[in-house]
């Protein structure tokens, strides 16, 4: 078991210094996405700005609630939620999309991780100042909580670079399982506090904190709105760290040198 933790960690230590190749290989992705297109790679900001406003008036209306207060927080909740879903669902194709690469060069299996995470991070850098705008269109502000995003955004890319390389050995070696994640992430997205404030569900609210996705989202969420997230919800997202990148470097130990073979 030693020997798998070792094998992995060494794994990961590369991917770590091989930091050029990822960074450029995410900044070719979003270049060759959006190439030729007149507003390059903010085609995905105003695409979610359309999408946030038109569910935000929407759902504003059915649940009764207070336009000036509830756009922001789809605003905030949709753009975060964009970020970790996509680094999930992303990752079920991160050895798969650089078969070629990883068939003809020696490579650490963790840079496609970190390629897909930090590809899903500039996204984020585009989608994310629709929350100011809405900030400033509907009169609201942030307070000294906004510095709890700084641990909360560590805590969820930690996370998800775990989960995600999981994932991403898990389907190269059977090829219907990112149909079942993406299957399962949309039935995810109505049970997570997205369209819906965690309040809206009274004495019961407590039933979010079942779903570990939640979680990543009030630590970001909460301290962008003003408020520093739950001890409970930091708690999660630690001990999901702790406990999931254990059995990761035990897992990528055991299986990550077979990804070859199967693609």
């Amino acid at each position: 078991m030693a020997g798998y933790y070792v094998s992995t960690i060494n794994d990961i230590g590369s991917g770590i210094s091989n930091w050029r190749i990822w960074t450029m290989l995410a900044l070719n992705d979003i270049k060759q996405r959006y190439r030729r297109s007149m507003l390059g790679q903010f085609w995905l900001t105003l695409s979610m700005a359309i999408l946030v406003l038109g569910m935000g008036l929407v759902y504003s209306i059915l649940f009764k609630t207070e336009t000036k207060t509830y756009i922001p927080y789809v605003a905030t909740t949709f753009v975060l939620w964009a970020f970790i879903s996509t680094n999930i669902l992303e990752s079920t194709n991160a050895f798969i999309d650089n078969e070629r690469i990883i068939l003809h060069i020696s490579v650490a299996n963790s840079t496609f991780i970190f390629r897909t995470i930090y590809r899903n991070v500039l996204v984020l850098l585009h989608n994310v100042l629709i929350i100011p705008v809405t900030f400033v269109v509907f009169g609201l502000s942030v307070s000294w909580s906004i510095l709890w995003l700084i641990p909360g955004f560590i805590l969820v890319s930690l996370n998800c670079f775990w989960i995600g390389y999981c994932i991403a050995i898990i389907c190269a070696r059977y090829r219907d399982v990112p149909q079942i994640i993406a299957s399962v992430m949309q039935i995810l997205f109505f049970v997570t506090p997205i369209m819906f404030k965690p309040t809206q569900l009274g004495e019961h609210s407590y039933v979010i904190y079942a779903n570990p996705l939640a979680s990543f989202l009030e630590v970001l969420r909460d301290p962008i709105l003003g408020e520093p997230p739950s001890v409970l919800a930091l708690g999660i997202c630690a001990i999901l760290l702790v406990i999931g990148s254990l059995a990761m470097l035990a897992f990528a130990g055991r299986y990550s040198q077979r990804v070859v073979y199967w693609l």
